[in-house]
């Protein structure tokens, strides 16, 4: 059963919003599939189809927006059904109204980690006072992209590798709990992509590096002490470089991306902060999703207040640009309304 699957009873969601046409059994039931008319097209031969287990869903029938699989799985089909504005709108309903009330025992799978563990890249270079060409050229990068130096790369514990899949990049451990539990290698070549994340399930015939997928991964997080104001930025060099130059109320702790996943929001609402400002890089589509972070950090009640922030100067944090707080800008009451909560 997977971690959502442990949390909320999509089963007891289905039994109010349709009629499961393979209730009986079959087609897929016993797997976890409940198939059924979909709300979503109008269809009325049961081509409608959501996994209970693994949270995926979609539709069979052509022209459907699900077919034959909805991007963001069964959240987003709830989100859809329920006419809510963000996944977190629609997993906050399913968590609030749904809940699994026991958990279902789980027997451990044997083919993948089951607890934190970090393997840093074989022949890691991790000191920065010894003026080698590598760690010159290095250096020259994270000055130009971050503003830092070589006390800074210490104080993150910064590496570089020379060869091997993370060659020619800057490795930056993630550590959550008081030690790493995964890492990020960005190029300082100019390599695609510019950045690498270890892996954490088998690929192949490859090991993981890490016992945690990078949906559950934060930056910085250790530094949000409980009461804090944190403020969410996308990436590793935008918490560095505002953590250098800012002296600041903010906390700046980074989503590793752009994606605010039900896991990242579960372990931002443990810190119990007293505000989140969400301060995405500077751009048109960046500001929806920031409005839509908004929006789902509120309907997970993260903390009392939701603000918006944006970046003045430059594009973000890692470039030198200034915070602004654009103001109490709090969407707790839009969506609750939305939720009927």
């Amino acid at each position: 059963m997977s971690d959502l699957a442990q949390l909320v009873d999509l089963d007891a969601y289905l039994a109010r919003r349709v009629t499961v046409r393979n209730a009986g059994g079959g087609r897929g039931y016993d797997a976890g599939v409940r198939a059924f008319d979909c709300p979503l097209c109008g269809d009325a031969r049961g081509r409608g189809w959501l996994h209970v287990v693994g949270f995926a869903a979609g539709c069979w029938n052509a022209g459907c927006a699900a077919e034959p699989r909805l991007l963001g799985g069964a959240v987003e089909w709830v989100r859809r059904v329920e006419g809510l504005r963000s996944r977190g709108e629609a997993w906050a309903l399913l968590h609030r109204e749904y809940p699994r009330s026991v958990a279902a025992p789980r027997p451990p799978d044997r083919s993948a980690p089951t607890q934190d563990f970090c393997r840093l890249p074989d022949g890691l270079e991790a000191a920065w006072r010894t003026g080698g060409v590598l760690e010159r050229e290095a250096l020259a990068f994270m000055a130009r992209q971050w503003g830092l130096g070589p006390e800074d790369a210490e104080r993150w514990g910064l590496g570089r590798a020379r060869a091997g899949r993370y060659a020619y990049r800057v490795v930056i451990p993630v550590v959550m709990g008081g030690r790493a539990v995964s890492f990020q290698a960005r190029s300082f070549r100019g390599a695609e992509p510019k950045y690498l994340t270890a892996r954490s399930e088998r690929l192949g015939d490859l090991p993981p590096e890490c016992g945690r997928p990078a949906s559950a991964l934060l930056f910085n997080v250790d530094a949000a002490r409980s009461g804090a104001d944190v403020v969410l930025v996308e990436g590793a060099g935008d918490v560095m470089g505002f953590a250098r130059r800012a002296r600041s109320r903010w906390v700046p702790v980074a989503l590793l991306g752009q994606a605010l996943t039900p896991q990242k929001l579960a372990l931002l609402a443990a810190l119990r902060p007293r505000a989140v400002a969400v301060a995405l890089d500077a751009g048109e589509a960046e500001a929806r999703r920031a409005q839509d972070h908004a929006a789902d950090l509120s309907a997970w009640d993260v903390a009392p207040t939701v603000v918006m922030a944006q970046w003045r100067g430059a594009k973000d944090a890692g470039g030198g640009a200034d915070l602004e707080v654009v103001g109490g800008v709090s969407f707790a009451r839009i969506v609750r309304e939305r939720v009927g909560g």
